[in-house]
């Protein structure tokens, strides 16, 4: 008899749970991340069950040395995983996993269309095909999975933007390696127009005490989120996650001159959760602490 394929779908909280022994110990649902998602697993000796995803998985494992048996659409492979080791699998890809030591990895969810919208100004999103391999060397993915733990478990919700800049990367990164057909970037000129910038600016200053999204910002130039990110880059040298904190920051120095607010009022009106994520920011860009500032 056919043992009957588990079919998840990880755009839901605990997705794996009906299949592994143990739910994710972090998780970024609750973050309120947007096209990708990033869970990390502590997990003992298991054989995971035959099964396909809706979503496309990157796995990061953190212990070096980590052997596992991996079936990809029916073929077998034995792995041995280092730092900088991981694995992609695209939706819909039949798997089987097994390991006899404790499995520590990073998981980053990325959503099929995240990948079309990357691919928009670069190839047909239609001809997007994504190629699996079962145990691959890319220190940047690695470093990017790792970096996207640490925010989610420093900052929390606050963490939002810089996985929406994370995805759009991760995006672009994976369409220009790990596709069958390699995307050809359209030259992205002079950046944006003096009127699409403007309104880029405009926008992140009306809403810099909210929750940016950055498709909301690209969406009011009529762009995707990568083409926006890129020409965005290219107008003024900075992504819109780094526009964004500098904006933040500098609307911070300016109600700390006033006066008026407490450090964690000043925080909340410039978009910062807390008054720490203020701390940090203000610190790393202008080499003081908010409250050296107004006391100099």
């Amino acid at each position: 008899m056919k043992t009957q394929v588990l079919q998840l779908d990880l755009s839901k909280k605990d997705g794996f749970s009906e299949a592994l022994p143990r739910i994710s110990s972090i998780s970024s649902y609750s973050a309120n991340w947007q096209g990708i998602q990033l869970e990390f697993h502590q997990v003992p000796p298991f054989e995971f069950p035959e099964y396909t995803c809706q979503q496309h998985i990157i796995t990061i494992p953190t212990i070096s040395g980590l052997r596992v048996e991996r079936t990809a659409e029916g073929k077998t492979h034995d792995l041995v995983f280092h730092p900088g080791n991981l694995c992609i699998s695209a939706k819909d890809t039949s798997l089987r996993t097994r390991w006899e030591q404790d499995l520590e990895a990073i998981q980053l969810i990325l959503e099929p269309d995240v990948l079309a919208r990357a691919a928009y100004e670069m190839i047909d999103p239609d001809r997007i095909e994504l190629s699996c391999h079962v145990k691959t060397h890319d220190p940047l993915v690695y470093n990017l999975g790792v970096a996207l733990k640490q925010s989610l478990e420093t900052f929390g919700s606050d963490s939002k933007l810089y996985a929406d800049s994370a995805a759009t990367f991760l995006a672009v990164h994976i369409l220009q390696h790990y596709t069958t057909k390699q995307p050809k970037p359209k030259d992205a000129l002079d950046g944006l127009s003096r009127l699409q910038l403007k309104r880029a600016i405009d926008y992140i200053h009306a809403y810099i005490a909210e929750d940016i999204c950055l498709d909301s910002v690209a969406s009011q130039l009529g762009l995707s989120r990568y083409y926006f990110c890129r020409l965005f880059k290219r107008s003024t040298g900075y992504s819109p996650y780094q526009y964004i904190i500098r904006c933040r920051v500098e609307r911070a120095k300016e109600l700390l001159k006033q006066g008026r607010l407490t450090l964690g009022e000043v925080a909340i009106a410039c978009g910062f959760s807390h008054q720490s994520h203020l701390h940090r920011h203000f610190k790393r860009l202008t080499g003081v602490t908010p409250q050296r500032f107004v006391n100099s």
